[in-house]
């Protein structure tokens, strides 16, 4: 049987159809098909939960259903382990092996300091739908080893955290790993066919929406080989480990001089949506869901954890939008070659999650214009996830390299083991043209225009009017159209 996973750092959906005769709900035996995670949403029912009723022991959790003398927790357990594990002499007990929790980025070594979590947990399948099933079927699905994404290795505290909350309330503090979590939510909803409720299904809708435009991603056991048809908008996806596409980057000295911060207009509202760019990384990265001022989209209250240093927050004050490749250290290997609306789009880029970051902002002073030759941040357990994402935005965006930062890289990335990188490198540095909102067109005030009444936007991101008369109604002498502001 072939079957579908989550690859980290790509979104990849997982979809199992289950006929609507069936009476019963197991994964392992239906068909497989893909869709991106935003198709896999649509098929979802939107409707109520059902409250009421719940009891953890109506689904049987870490039985051994293989009937191999290992139960579920120790299937997961030495499945994910990155090292051999070892297992008490007595009982199939893993003790110890290597294991990574995929929402927090910390690796462990002792099989006491980590959970198996439901991505789905128990009570959410219960209050969208579990409610109807019989006893094996909610077994089946607590104890499904036939899709990997159902259950995963997790820190306690984080799983304490995460608890039964659906992402409408909790999102991992790894923010390279949301758009992969969100995907494989989807997936088990749809695999399940389980409901969301209205709050659920906008928040994750709204979410992989930022998520880019994707297709799948497919790992098959019989052949342990994974290919690549994913896409971000209209820029293709490089897959491969983080040392391969470090290598693929340009090493040469860097262009020291002409920087300001003026040069990279930044925290604007891109996308016309009433937020600007540190609004919307707040709102992104908020472990539950914010208040927002009704007035104006200003972030009044949330909830923050850093991944620099693992620091906590409910006030946004002591929260900074750090990008992660800073903008001198852009302007510095590459940027200042690039046009104003070139610098615009990377100050405020949040197609990829991995290059702005909502992090304590005392880290992040000291931080400053950094490259990892000279700064890493001060959780140590986040600092393979660190390089993996300083490469990446640098290979998107076509950054150089200086030999010290190079070297220092290169070092950090071999000692980090196998980790991969997914990253949408970029032929060309963006241009306004190709990232622009659907149906704009951008503009150069007072030029020429047709048709009139046609409306756009220039590089300042002001709106403006193909028109025959100024802001003013005066008409103008020549009676041909011009781009006016309003």
């Amino acid at each position: 049987m072939k079957w579908r996973v989550a690859v980290h750092g790509v979104v990849a959906i997982v979809v199992l159809s289950c006929s609507s005769t069936s009476q019963h709900v197991s994964a392992s035996s239906q068909p497989v098909a893909t869709v991106p995670p935003l198709e896999g949403l649509a098929k979802i029912v939107v409707a109520n939960e059902h409250k009421g009723g719940y009891r953890r022991s109506l689904f049987s959790e870490n039985k051994d259903l293989d009937k191999d003398g290992c139960n579920t927790r120790a299937e997961v357990l030495e499945r994910d382990s990155l090292l051999p594990v070892q297992k008490s002499a007595t009982r199939c007990t893993v003790v110890s092996g290597k294991w990574l929790s995929v929402y927090d980025g910390r690796t462990w070594l002792l099989g006491r300091d980590v959970q198996i979590d439901h991505l789905v947990s128990l009570k959410e399948v219960w209050d969208s739908g579990g409610w109807a099933w019989n006893a094996a079927q909610r077994s089946d699905y607590a104890n499904d080893l036939g899709n990997r994404i159902t259950l995963n290795v997790a820190t306690k505290s984080e799983n304490a955290i995460k608890s039964d909350n659906d992402p409408s309330n909790y999102l991992p503090p790894l923010v390279s790993y949301r758009c992969t979590y969100l995907a494989n939510w989807v997936a088990v909803k749809v695999q399940w066919n389980l409901s969301m409720d209205q709050s659920e299904y906008g928040r994750i809708k709204k979410l992989l929406q930022g998520c880019g435009n994707t297709s799948t991603t497919s790992t098959s056991l019989t052949t342990s080989t994974s290919t690549s048809t994913t896409t971000v908008g209209v820029l293709p996806l490089v897959e491969g480990s983080t040392a391969a596409v470090l290598a693929s980057l340009v090493v040469e000295n860097e262009h020291t001089s002409g920087y300001v911060r003026e040069l990279f207009p930044h925290w604007k509202d891109l996308d016309g949506d009433g937020c600007d760019t540190r609004e919307e990384v707040l709102i992104r990265d908020s472990l539950t869901k914010v208040q927002v001022d009704p007035f104006g989209c200003e972030v009044v209250a949330g909830d923050w954890l850093s991944p620099y240093d693992g620091a906590r927050w409910s006030d946004k004050g002591n929260i900074d939008i750090d990008h992660v490749v800073a903008l001198k250290e852009a302007w510095d290997s590459g940027a200042w070659a690039w046009t104003t609306a070139q610098r615009t789009l990377y100050a405020n880029d949040l197609s990829d999650a991995r290059t702005l970051l909502a992090v304590t902002d005392s880290v992040n002073q000291s931080k400053s214009d950094k490259d990892p030759s000279n700064w890493l941040p001060p959780l140590a357990s986040y600092h393979c996830t660190y390089i993996s994402d300083w490469v990446s935005v640098k290979a998107r965006w076509k950054l150089s390299m200086d030999q010290s930062e190079y070297g220092r890289v290169k070092k950090l990335v071999e000692g980090c083991g196998g980790s991969s990188v997914v990253t949408s490198v970029l032929s060309t540095v963006p241009s306004v043209a190709s990232t622009a909102p659907s149906g704009v067109k951008y503009v150069s005030p007072g030029a020429f225009c047709t048709p009139i009444g046609t409306r756009g936007i220039a590089e300042s991101k002001a709106s403006y009017l193909c028109a025959t008369t100024s802001a003013t109604g005066a008409a103008y002498a020549d009676g041909r159209a011009r781009w006016r502001k309003g």
